[in-house]
């Protein structure tokens, strides 16, 4: 049974103020699509996992609609929207984007893709496996496809014994293990504050 949970406690470069003005003047339209995963595509994976990856995608959907709000510049589409916004016959990304830039008119879409999510056993104070998470963020040009800005949240907490270096992570998160909501909460913001374009 582990102790306590903390994972690395890196310095991110935040954007400035003048960049963000800048970066929305470049790209003052953007698209947040719902989360995807690849389970579809994935082989091996199993009816379990499949399934709590697409719960941790609406899961997300919803942490980042709560994140985003007050952001003018950022339309949000759920899942039913983007199937009455794309005809079938669009098959391939750049399509998909493209169409769905020209129909809003927005620049830019966000493509949030989960590709880790398990939950801790155990509890705040004594977790026998850990919460991990795994996703990346691509804000994506909508007229060529092209990438503008990515981020990507890679952690499965550690105790602060293993690693000490993450000493003010733990201390955030008052020394204790945390779910992998909470995890994947944490990492959103994370990955979104270096984001300059939001």
């Amino acid at each position: 049974m582990f102790c306590l949970v903390v994972s690395c406690d890196s310095k991110k470069v935040l954007p400035t103020d003048k960049q963000g003005l800048e970066a929305r003047k470049k790209i003052p339209c953007i698209i947040v699509l719902p989360v995807e995963t690849k389970v579809n595509s994935e082989r091996g994976i199993t009816y379990q996992d499949a399934a709590l990856l697409e719960s941790g995608a609406a899961f997300m959907d919803q942490v980042l609609a709560t994140v985003l709000i007050g952001h003018d510049h950022v339309r949000m589409i759920n899942e039913r929207q983007l199937m009455t916004l794309v005809p079938v016959d669009v098959n391939t990304r750049l399509s998909l984007i493209s169409e769905i830039g020209s129909r809003i008119k927005c620049d830019a879409v966000l493509l949030t893709t989960l590709t880790r999510y398990r939950q801790r056993v155990g509890g705040s104070f004594g977790a026998d496996v850990p919460a991990a998470a795994s996703f990346t963020m691509k804000l994506l040009r909508t007229r060529d496809g092209s990438v503008v800005w990515s981020g990507r949240f890679d952690e499965e907490q550690e105790s602060l014994l293993n690693n000490l270096m993450s000493f003010g992570k733990a201390q955030r998160r008052g020394f204790q293990w945390i779910t992998v909501e909470e995890l994947v909460s944490q990492g959103i913001t994370e990955v979104i504050e270096t984001c300059p374009y939001l």
